[in-house]
């Protein structure tokens, strides 16, 4: 098991430079709105994230990946946002490239909840065994399925490998669901 995590952190350093190469070519300017699909208790949700890409420099960037806002010396609390990075993942990816970086997100509360601000800790997850999931026929839907996937060992949180300083940030309100 301790020789799998090792490889699974050597490939997420590996897909950290990626994701940073294509973050530095990807970052334009103009602060353009995004509603993103996400997984809420089972149902489907969007929320919105506002200014990805800006050309003010309080826009947080993950690689290819505009945050929004910068929450960084913030102080507001944040709740998880399930990052799964596979390539069946069917919910989003990196712009122009519909292969790259492929994920699906879990939202651990939505409006009604206790702890919702719509703000979001990011919380990066790859499958610890290649293969051993498929989001596109079985999805997580839930944030107990993300966390007891995550205690079994099913899925691995990289979130030190992507974001060495700290975990990522974002504001992005949920704005709708079924």
């Amino acid at each position: 098991m301790q020789q799998t995590r090792h490889r699974i952190a050597i490939a997420a350093v590996a897909v950290l430079g990626a994701v940073i190469a294509a973050g530095s070519a990807g970052a334009g300017s103009g602060g353009s709105i995004r509603i993103e699909p996400g997984w809420y208790d089972g149902h489907h949700v969007a929320f919105l994230q506002p200014s990805l890409f800006s050309a003010k420099p309080n826009g947080g960037v993950l690689g290819c990946f505009g945050l929004g806002p910068d929450l960084a010396g913030i102080n507001r609390p944040t709740r998880p946002l399930y990052v799964i990075f596979d390539q069946t993942a069917t919910q989003d990816h990196c712009d122009g490239d519909p292969t790259a970086f492929r994920h699906d997100h879990v939202l651990s509360v939505a409006p009604g909840d206790p702890g919702y601000t719509g703000a979001w800790t990011l919380v990066l997850l790859v499958e610890a065994s290649p293969g051993s999931i498929d989001l596109a026929s079985h999805p997580f839907t839930t944030a107990s399925q993300v966390t007891a996937a995550i205690a079994s060992g099913t899925l691995v949180d990289v979130t030190s490998a992507f974001s060495p300083d700290a975990p990522p940030t974002m504001v992005a309100p949920v704005i709708g669901g079924s």
